[in-house]
């Protein structure tokens, strides 16, 4: 019994120090740890944030005919196609030069790109193209924060063009993972640093516990 009840206060003084460790609280992790950590982060937002500027990334836009279901649908049917015929080609671009430069050589094709899904879904909507700098207005995507102001874009209008627009960063090339991973997006050539979350943390946390549980029983 005695050794029993001493199992079981290991095993809570374990889980607690876990708990300590893995959120990043206490002893475990002396004050100047907690400052250089902080600064480092500090460092890789403020460098993730300073990569995406109006003066140095290319919008896409996708403006719908309107806000119906099926409008919508096919808006994000359009995007698809889009991106799955850009996507390798951006992907090897070094600078924001040689993606205009991409873009614009791909103009028609990607016109066309937009006008066959449009008859392919039963539509005889018409379909634009503009690549150009426009005004838009301060917006979030993902992690990152644009600042109102005039952006590069290359922006599709189908039919009216009164529908929500979808929109990514097509460089730096971010339309092509998921907007929450944003942030590991490489900037200056150094991959950015993802921050742990602290219910990822937490998790790891209860996963320890768990396995001490069924050690002790």
């Amino acid at each position: 019994m005695k050794k029993r009840i001493s199992h079981i206060i290991s095993y809570i003084l374990i889980c607690l120090l876990l708990a300590v460790g893995f959120l990043g609280w206490g002893p475990t992790e002396t004050i100047s740890h907690r400052a250089v950590a902080y600064g480092e982060r500090q460092e890789a937002r403020e460098a993730v944030q300073n990569s995406y500027r109006p003066d140095n990334l290319i919008r896409f836009h996708v403006v719908a005919n309107s806000d119906s279901e099926r409008d919508q649908l096919l808006k994000y049917a359009v995007r698809d196609e889009i991106l799955k015929e850009v996507s390798p080609k951006l992907a090897r671009s070094a600078s924001l030069a040689e993606s205009r430069e991409i873009l614009k050589s791909m103009d028609d094709e990607l016109l066309n790109i937009a006008k066959r899904v449009v008859r392919e879904w039963g539509f005889d909507y018409p379909v634009s193209l503009e690549y150009g700098v426009f005004p838009f207005p301060a917006k979030s995507y993902g992690n990152i924060v644009l600042p109102g102001g005039n952006y590069e874009a290359v922006t599709i209008k189908i039919g009216r063009g009164h529908g929500a627009n979808w929109w990514c960063i097509l460089f730096p090339p971010i339309c092509f993972v998921n907007v929450e991973e944003a942030t590991d997006v490489p900037v200056d050539g150094k991959e950015a640093v993802k921050l742990d979350t602290a219910a990822e943390k937490l998790e790891r946390k209860q996963q320890f516990c768990f396995f001490f549980e069924r050690f002790f029983k």
